[in-house]
């Protein structure tokens, strides 16, 4: 799947550039269940078994388990963490379990969650010109779901969690910008 090729690269980046800053990095994958946890720890030879494991990494068509994810990593991860999640949350039943359960990691980590931006999301109205029914109709669907989306992160905005909807050309370096701004302002 492309978006799972996007994710990998972008945890590869994120890797690599806590690994030049001197930083602790770690990795858990997961679908229906915890595929794979590294502890975090820092050096080239933990990068390199990060990448391994990306690598991989197969597809599954099942919805991702949020409650199992969030619980683990609310047992496995004691010490403060910036936990940076790259999912999908446009989906009204997933962004329901997400935030349903995002308490049990968001009192004690600081979190940011990321999505490639949907692309026939968007307000209503926002479009130039529409010209026939089915048009319409797309419309409304673009703005359900920018509303539905918008919900979820503001919601999570009220528990301090961080909830960005990227451009797929700029998610790498909009993750590294994200990275880089918390350390710069010492969050963590």
């Amino acid at each position: 799947s492309t978006v799972l090729l996007r994710f990998i690269t972008v945890a590869l980046i994120i890797a690599l550039a806590a690994e030049r800053q001197g930083d602790l990095f770690g990795l858990l994958t997961f679908d229906d269940k915890i595929r794979a946890f590294l502890k975090a720890k820092m050096g080239k030879a933990h990068f390199d078994v990060c990448r391994d494991a990306l690598y991989t990494l197969q597809p599954n068509r099942v919805s991702p388990d949020f409650a199992v994810l969030l619980a683990f990593i609310g047992t496995k991860i004691r010490r403060r963490a910036l936990l940076v999640f790259l999912t999908h949350l446009d989906d009204p039943v997933l962004a329901e379990s997400f935030t349903q359960h995002i308490d049990v990691i968001s009192r004690s980590h600081v979190v940011l969650v990321n999505m490639i931006k949907p692309v026939a999301m968007k307000p209503l109205f926002s479009s130039e010109s529409v010209s026939s029914v089915n048009e319409i109709y797309n419309e409304l669907g673009g703005h359900m779901v920018w509303r539905r989306i918008r919900e979820t992160q503001k919601f999570l905005q009220r528990r301090g969690v961080g909830f960005a909807m990227l451009n797929n050309e700029n998610l790498c370096s909009e993750m590294v910008s994200q990275y880089l701004s918390l350390k710069r302002r010492q969050i963590l």
